[in-house]
């Protein structure tokens, strides 16, 4: 669909769509056409580049750019397709909200949105792979770059969240939560206020992530873990080669509820004034090959433009190992949207990064 075809816009394709159907948007702009999609099982994608969707001031049942109405059961794919300023009266609006079913997400982009996504719930999973979220946030507190709720699972990789408007970059309430390769940035200006929001504790798992956080954000903590409730039977938080930046001078870079099982920390690099970690102390806290070094040591970790995370020549000496603490740590991102592959090498480094970008 799209401009001199039958359908011209994505809402005239959702009127008609049935289960399992894939519907091509052509490349190119769509202002102010917004929608709730119902049928179960579709493929969504733009085809010969981006479609670019702008709320232009309007919004599905008040809620945003894209409703997805589905059950449970089934599982919508959304590729190549950006949301731009959702804004709704409530000041709640989202690219997408997903208020049933599962969500796959590839190649997508969402930018000055209230909520880049917001929902998910029950056995649903959401997984988010190769996208991007920039200037998401209403700036109240409440709005995130994406705000996943109670479901089942939620995977990230290779993602690249930045700039959100004090609220959090990411925030979730999923039992699961696997995040992959993917940065996280406030860089000079930004005023998030947690690079990531795990309010209800469940399982974390983060490798191979870039984290910055600057020097006007609205919280100290970069990482925060079970702040609002316990909902969860397992609550583990496991951190595997990341490397967390702070400009802000103070603060915390990974803080978790007292409820906290076990918080691992593996092959991190902190790089800031701070407390490494934070909630749990003695057998729940498991601590190996991290180091903590000042920010002047990543110069480049707060530009936004073109982040590289790559620590200064004096400090690379420090962060060689000798094992490979975990084998499964395949690639590293030495860019955004950006994946390289670690196969062949014998050893790895302190950190996200295993060579120089």
């Amino acid at each position: 669909m799209g401009p001199g075809r039958a359908l011209a816009v994505p809402s005239a394709a959702s009127a008609i769509a049935q289960n399992g159907d894939t519907i091509h948007i052509a490349a190119g702009d769509y202002r102010g056409d917004v929608t709730t999609w119902r049928a179960s099982n579709l493929t969504i994608c733009g085809v010969g580049g981006r479609a670019r969707l702008f709320a232009n001031g309007l919004n599905s049942q008040g809620k945003g750019i894209w409703v997805l109405s589905i059950p449970n059961s089934a599982t919508t794919t959304i590729i190549n397709v950006e949301f731009h300023d959702a804004k709704v009266p409530d000041q709640n609006g989202a690219g997408i909200r997903l208020d049933g079913g599962s969500l796959v997400l590839r190649s997508t982009g969402f930018y000055d949105n209230e909520n880049g996504i917001l929902g998910g719930s029950g056995s649903a999973n959401v997984t988010i792979e190769n996208s991007e979220f920039a200037r998401n946030g209403f700036g109240d507190g409440y709005t995130h770059g994406i705000y996943i709720g109670d479901l089942n699972r939620l995977d990230v990789r290779s993602s690249f969240f930045y700039q959100t408007r004090i609220g959090h970059n990411l925030k979730s309430r999923a039992k699961e939560n696997y995040i992959e390769n993917s940065y996280f940035m406030d860089g000079p200006t930004g005023s998030a206020s947690y690079q990531l929001d795990f309010p209800n504790g469940g399982v974390v798992f983060m490798r191979g992530n870039l984290i910055h956080k600057g020097p006007n954000a609205d919280n100290t903590t970069s990482v925060s873990y079970g702040a609002e409730f316990n909902s969860w039977p397992v609550n583990t938080v496991t951190l595997v080669h990341n490397t967390l930046s702070s400009t802000l001078g103070r603060g915390t870079f990974v803080g978790v509820a007292g409820y906290t099982t076990q918080l691992t920390l593996t092959a991190n690099l902190f790089a800031g004034a701070g407390t490494m970690a934070s909630g749990v102390t003695g057998t729940r806290l498991v601590q190996q090959n991290n180091l903590m070094t000042a920010v002047s040591n990543l110069p480049g970790s707060d530009n936004v433009t073109s982040p590289n995370f790559w620590p200064s020549a004096s400090l690379v000496p420090q962060l060689q190992l000798t094992t490979v603490p975990d084998p499964n740590y395949q690639v590293d991102s030495p860019s955004p949207l950006t994946l390289r592959s670690l196969t062949g090498m014998n050893s790895r480094q302190i950190g996200a990064l295993q060579a120089a970008p």
